[in-house]
């Protein structure tokens, strides 16, 4: 693959079958072996646990800032409106081929947390992040005397 050529790819986080975040961003020096690296699972794995923590966060300053309404009602933290599990998938595909994917039950927070996700500021950041794993060269591709690729 030459140096100039260009992949594009796709960083996708959806709420079941509903998209959350879709971005598409292009790499330059394209790496294959930068799918099966352990920089690359460690990376989402990161991500998604940082994800998680913000949503808990965010779960409880909803909960504080509506404790008494709480209180009254508990209806308004009721689950079982949806039929069904409610999942976050993170996934990195290029083309149609899905490269990563990592899950996160979402039924875990209050339903106005997991409706009204946002993480624009920092979508900028992950894109760049993604762009230098798959543009690398130094990898860690065996895993306990295992090879990843």
């Amino acid at each position: 693959m030459k140096e100039t050529d260009v992949i594009k790819m796709e960083f996708l986080i959806t709420l079941n079958d509903n998209i959350v975040i879709q971005r598409y961003f292009n790499v330059r020096g394209y790496n294959p072996m930068a799918k099966s690296s352990l920089n690359m699972s460690y990376y989402l794995k990161d991500f998604v646990a940082q994800f998680e923590y913000d949503q808990k966060m965010r779960s409880v300053v909803y909960l504080l800032e509506n404790q008494e309404q709480i209180m009254e009602d508990q209806n308004v933290l009721d689950t079982s409106n949806t039929s069904g599990p409610e999942i976050f998938n993170f996934y990195i595909k290029v083309g149609e081929q899905t490269i990563c994917h990592r899950i996160l039950n979402a039924k875990i927070f209050p339903p106005k947390i997991r409706y009204t996700v946002d993480i624009r500021q920092q979508v900028k950041s992950v894109l760049k992040d993604l762009t230098d794993i798959f543009s690398g060269e130094n990898f860690v591709t065996s895993y306990m005397n295992y090879s990843l690729v």
